[in-house]
């Protein structure tokens, strides 16, 4: 009886996974086709399923020659456990990298879109990130999913050919207690078809990145926006340029004791972007006038001038004025993908100094929260309340960092509201943003793309690559009616009501849906 059911499930499992390449599988063992057939389509098809899943999948990873392609829903990697067959299948992995093979892997992180009301709920989950964070270590290529997108594949491509499918993760009890059915499939057609279907896995590349991969930060004094007489007045003045320019210094500066660097002012047009909009000569004259600022009425450099030869200046620590130092203690650190990805270009002045606010308060890292008011900020950083206002909403539509607001009862006030949360998302590269953007339009039809991206708006998600294409999603599992429904009771709200948000769009849905 065990057989039957079985052989019964194995040729469900199979026909179901061929269908799209219209090939039919009628029993549990091996078949070979007819010699006839194109080389293209399908060899052989093999039961693997159970006890059999494990060494057949090590025996095909020890045998790969120039790529393995892995989606993995879930990885139960500890790196401490020693033999388990978990840990047998990665070192496989490892072992393909070492003797050449391409080894690009995929897995899913997600988050609980059914626990909306704890606070929080929508951190994603951590189920993949030893085996992440291992293989990166190991120089294999690996990837996170988009956030919001279950990917609950559990298939391997290997050498463009032999796919390997079926319900098995590879955990201790996929591996060991659980029956699961899978099956291993020769056929360059089919693992083509699979390979483009990996391609259409929305990623999320800046979770993909190491901290140790990244170019290290710059290191900037807090004091520099505490102190009325640094930032905050070239804020008030709007001397955009000198803030520009020091902070730039600073990313130059190599730490040579007596502080001292060398000016080329075409480089470091370049590098603000001025020789985007100005000539050569004109960019020349303002970086002087910026120059002088900055050592005249800042107070933060002093310039050698001698003829015939470049222009050399001195960082300062401030407010002493000696040599400057790397800070070594309250300090923000500024990521290199402010520059490196051009957001020094692409921010407004009040975008940048708000920028700056939240690394300070909050750290660099990717998705740590802090909270204050905006009163609270404006004292402590020197900005007008205008300013802020302007500078973290801005912020928060590019998607660099999250708002939320908490609730009020109509009893206590605004006045008596809890601080607003904010969160750090990261930067990201948008010129990569926009090359997504164009890859969903492709997918999913130019016309429905506009339209999730509009809803994405209201919500200030027009940014965030992996919210735009789950609402696309949410169109085709609750209707168009219903998404447009639940945006317009959203929409209604202003931008400080925390119902504004992605959260309580789905909140909605999902409750229609029980109802």
């Amino acid at each position: 009886m065990r057989t039957l059911k079985t052989t019964a499930f194995f040729v469900i499992l199979v026909s179901v996974v061929l269908a799209g390449a219209r090939i039919f599988c009628f029993g549990a063992e091996t078949k070979e086709l007819s010699s006839d057939r194109s080389p293209s389509e399908i060899v052989a098809v093999e039961d693997i399923s159970g006890d059999k899943y494990f060494p057949a999948v090590k025996e095909a990873l020890k045998n790969a020659k120039s790529s393995i392609d892995m989606a993995m829903y879930f990885v139960n990697f500890d790196p401490k456990t020693g033999r388990s067959p978990v840990n047998g299948l990665v070192e496989e992995l490892i072992n393909a990298h070492k003797r050449g093979v391409k080894v690009r892997v995929i897995l899913d992180q997600n988050i609980d879109f059914a626990a909306l009301n704890e606070a929080d709920a929508w951190q994603k989950e951590e189920k993949n990130d030893t085996l992440f964070v291992y293989l990166k270590k190991q120089g294999i290529e690996a990837y996170y999913d988009n956030l919001y997108t279950v990917t609950h594949a559990k298939a391997i491509v290997i050498d463009k050919e032999t796919v390997i499918v079926g319900s098995a993760n590879w955990t201790e009890s996929s591996l060991r207690k659980n029956w699961e059915a899978s099956c291993l499939i020769r056929s360059k057609s089919l693992a083509g078809k699979f390979l483009e279907d990996f391609s259409k896995i929305s990623i999320d590349y800046e979770a993909s990145i190491l901290d140790e991969e990244r170019s290290p930060p710059i290191r900037l004094k807090s004091d520099f926006l505490k102190d009325p007489s640094l930032a905050s007045r070239m804020l008030t003045a709007r001397d955009e340029i000198a803030f520009n320019l020091y902070l730039l210094l600073l990313r130059d500066f190599n730490n040579n004791p007596q502080s001292r660097m060398e000016v080329d002012y075409k480089s470091i047009s370049q590098a603000l972007g001025l020789d985007k909009r100005l000539s050569y000569v004109t960019a020349r004259d303002e970086l002087k006038e910026a120059f002088r600022r900055l050592e005249e009425r800042y107070q933060l450099i002093i310039r050698k001038k001698k003829f015939f030869q470049r222009t050399q200046v001195i960082l300062l620590n401030y407010p002493d004025k000696t040599p400057y130092s790397c800070p070594q203690e309250k300090y923000c650190s500024i990521p290199d993908e402010y520059w490196s990805y051009g957001w020094n270009k692409i921010l407004s002045f009040p975008e940048k100094y708000c920028y700056l606010i939240n690394l300070c308060e909050g750290g660099a890292s990717r998705g740590r929260f802090w909270s204050n008011y905006f009163v609270g900020l404006s004292k402590k950083y020197g900005i007008s309340g205008n300013s802020l206002f302007r500078g973290m909403s801005g912020l928060r539509k590019l998607n660099i960092i999250e708002m939320e607001y908490s609730n009020y009862s109509l009893e206590e006030g605004i006045i008596k509201r809890d601080p607003i949360r904010f969160r750090i998302l990261g930067l990201y590269s948008p010129q990569r943003l926009n090359e997504q953007k164009q890859k969903l339009s492709e997918a999913y039809g130019a016309e429905l793309f506009k339209k999730a991206e509009s809803y994405a708006e209201i919500v200030f998600k027009e940014n965030d690559i992996q919210v735009i294409e789950d609402i696309i999603k949410k169109i085709e599992e609750y209707g168009a009616d219903e998404v447009d429904r639940a945006f317009k009771i959203v929409s209604q709200k202003s931008s400080g009501n925390p119902v504004r948000s992605y959260k309580y769009v789905v909140g909605i849905l999902q409750k229609e849906a029980r109802e």
